[in-house]
This record gives structure tokens, C-alpha cells and sequence, in this order.
């Protein structure tokens, strides 16, 4: 076993962070802005840490940290986890910050949408090669142009939006309180029926919904992780996914156990036990436990977390190494538990090696690994 001290977090949205986090858990979410010559990079903040907006440089003016979704893609062990063995991409589009002059700056919603447009049409142009699955990619924004924009696009790709919506501008504390309207008005169920009859796939979630006074505040059904409001969110939801962040430690079991996917910002080798004390198991879909070797997990004594983990990585079968009647004996499994609406036929052929249903329970590396830092 390698020496877990010498391993440091990557830079978020780099290949390594993008690739570690893809190898270690069912996938990774990672974001992407469009540079002034129409390049699809890989950078979260509306600025470089120089200053300076990415959507008016050209490739060769940003900075070496920044990376290219082309050469993300010459990797081969991200892209095989990806096609091959049923892990997921969450792919977020960033617009520009209003300042940048690009999408028609502090107004203009048509330039913001013709801006998606353009972010679609490159992404569907740079992943045309590549062999997706039907459900292992989704494409999301806080910017509420994306859906109409997919829809002009008649792209392949399934689109999300995030809410309530964050703004480019302001500091983090900015975006909330301006946000907030919207995060009271909303409940949990009530972002569900909007994301369903928009055609979504799943719904991206803060945590604020779902533990804390905050999830008490906002309008409509209350909904949680634990007792009457656990069995509400899941009578409500009827295996529609939710995608929880972040993901802390003390919250992932909780997430995992309800069926719902955390998008996680810590993804270190050295974490082999949450705070709750229950041994931390990563691929909970790609690489999936049965009910009797999670229980033995789970009763394995703390001190030997490290060497458990270490034993179940070698010995747990991969999803794309299942036989077709066992990943269909864990999905008719999850689909029970969990109270999944759709029919078990349908949700079975979309079962398959490279594949899973939307519904499956995942964690997902956040920005790869989780973030850096913070503006």
C-alpha cells in the first residue's frame, strides 16, 4: 500500500485533481469557462489569480495552471473510468463575470444565451469521439439561460440547472445574501417539481436543504437526512437523484443511506474513517457492496480501517466486472430500498457494464478533489 503521508491535494480543476478523484470515487465534477478563441477550459473562478477573466484571453495568454478539456481528455485513465466502467462526469458551465465585457456584460439575456450556446455546440464537438454512456454525464449552470440554450442546441446531453441561482459577482457572502429570496421561497420538493418539468435529470442540492435551521426556513415541505423527514424527502422524490454538497464527513453516511450522491470536497487516501466512525468506503456504485460486506465494514473496529479498505479494494468486484445478473440483482435492490418510480424494466436497460441508471447512489469528486481555495 503506498505511503498515504506523501499524498497532497492537487490544485482543484487540474487533470491530476480531475484524475485522481475519477480513479478513487464513481466520478468527479469539474468546471469549464469558454476563452476568447473559443477554447473550453478547465477553471472554476470568474477570475485568474492574476486578475484577469478568462473569456477575454486567448489560450496562450492564461496561466500554465490552466488546462484545456482537450488534454483532459488525453488521459486515458479518466477517459476509460468514464466510458467503460460506469463512472460519472458532472460538467458544469461558468458564464463570464459581467465586468469581463463578454455575454452582454451586467444586461443581455440573449448574449448569455447565445454564450451557452456556444459552450454546448464546443463541448458536443470536443466529446463527439467519445463514447458515453446514456446516463453518466450531466451538464448543469447556475446560468438559467442553459436549458433554453440546450434546448436551441437539440444537444444529446442531459442539462441542470443549479439552484437558487449564484451570481458571477460579489464575494461569497454577496451571492448568498442576494441568493437568498429565492433559497426561502424554495423548498426541496418544490425545486424537484421545477427541475422535473424542465426536463432535468437530477437536482443539485446544498446541504442547507436538507440539515440545519435552514432547511426548516423556506416554504413548503420540510425535508431531511433522518426519521419522518428522511421518509418524506424519499415518498417525495421517488428515486429522482439528488446531488448533496458538499459532502462533509459527518454528513456522507447519512447521504449514502438515503440514497441520494455527495459531491465531495475531500477525496485524500488518508480518510479512511468518517467522523461518524463508520469506515469510509468511496465507490459505493462503481465498485458496490452487498449488504453483508457493508455490515462487516461497518463492524470492522477503527484500528483496522486502513487494512480493511485496503483488502475490499482488491476483493469487491467492479461494476464493469459484474456478471449482467448481478448488477441487476444491486439495481432491483437499490430500486426497492429506495422507492425508485420508474419501472425496474426500464431502468434495467439502461443497466449495463459501462453503465448505470441515473438513480444509482454515488460520491463524486468535487472540482476533482475538492476545492483550493475560495473567493
Amino acid at each position: 500500500m503506498a505511503d498515504l503521508a506523501e499524498w497532497v491535494r492537487p490544485r482543484e480543476n487540474t487533470i491530476e485533481a480531475i484524475c485522481h478523484g475519477m480513479q478513487v470515487s464513481d466520478g468527479v465534477e469539474f468546471d469549464l469557462r469558454l476563452t476568447e478563441d473559443e477554447r473550453l477550459v478547465l477553471h472554476h473562478d470568474s477570475k485568474t489569480e492574476y486578475g484577469d477573466y478568462p473569456e477575454s484571453m486567448i489560450m496562450e495568454e492564461l496561466p500554465e495552471y490552466v488546462e484545456t478539456l482537450d488534454e483532459l481528455l488525453e488521459n486515458n485513465n479518466f477517459v476509460r473510468r468514464w466510458t467503460e466502467e460506469g463512472a460519472f462526469s458532472c460538467i458544469e458551465l461558468k458564464p463570464p463575470h459581467p465586468s469581463s465585457g463578454k455575454a452582454g456584460g451586467w444586461f443581455g439575456g440573449e448574449s448569455r444565451e447565445k454564450h451557452m450556446i456556444k459552450m454546448i455546440q464546443n463541448l458536443e464537438e470536443v466529446l463527439e469521439p467519445i463514447d458515453l454512456g446514456e446516463s453518466g454525464t450531466v451538464v448543469y449552470s447556475f446560468e438559467p439561460k442553459i436549458i433554453s440554450a440546450a434546448k436551441k442546441t437539440k444537444s444529446k446531453f442531459k442539462f441542470s440547472r443549479i439552484r437558487p441561482y449564484l451570481r458571477q459577482w460579489g464575494t461569497w457572502k454577496t451571492q448568498r445574501i442576494v441568493a437568498a429570496p429565492s433559497f426561502l421561497s424554495n423548498s426541496l420538493p418544490r425545486l424537484m417539481d421545477k427541475q422535473r418539468r424542465e426536463g432535468s435529470p437530477m437536482l443539485p442540492c446544498s446541504m442547507q436543504y436538507l440539515k440545519g435551521i435552514e432547511s426548516r426556513i423556506n416554504m413548503g415541505l420540510t425535508v431531511g437526512l433522518k426519521g419522518k423527514k428522511l421518509e418524506r424527502l424519499n415518498k417525495y422524490r421517488r428515486g429522482y437523484p439528488i446531488y448533496v454538497w458538499p459532502c462533509e464527513s459527518k454528513y456522507e453516511r447519512l447521504i449514502l443511506d438515503a440514497g441520494l450522491t455527495g459531491i465531495t470536497d475531500d477525496l485524500s487516501p488518508n480518510m479512511v474513517t468518517l467522523v461518524t466512525g463508520h469506515a469510509r468506503w468511496t465507490k459505493p456504485a462503481t465498485q458496490p457492496l452487498t449488504d453483508e460486506k457493508r455490515e462487516e465494514l461497518d463492524n470492522t473496529p477503527e484500528i483496522e480501517h486502513e487494512s480493511i479498505i485496503s483488502e475490499f479494494k482488491n476483493e469487491i468486484t467492479p461494476w464493469h466486472e459484474l456478471t449482467n445478473s448481478e448488477r441487476e440483482s444491486f439495481v432491483t435492490n437499490w430500486s426497492k430500498k429506495w422507492s425508485w418510480e420508474r419501472d425496474i424494466e426500464t431502468i434495467l436497460k439502461e443497466t449495463k457494464a459501462t453503465n448505470m441508471p441515473w438513480e444509482v447512489s454515488r460520491i463524486i469528486g468535487h472540482r476533482g478533489t475538492g476545492k483550493t481555495h475560495s473567493k
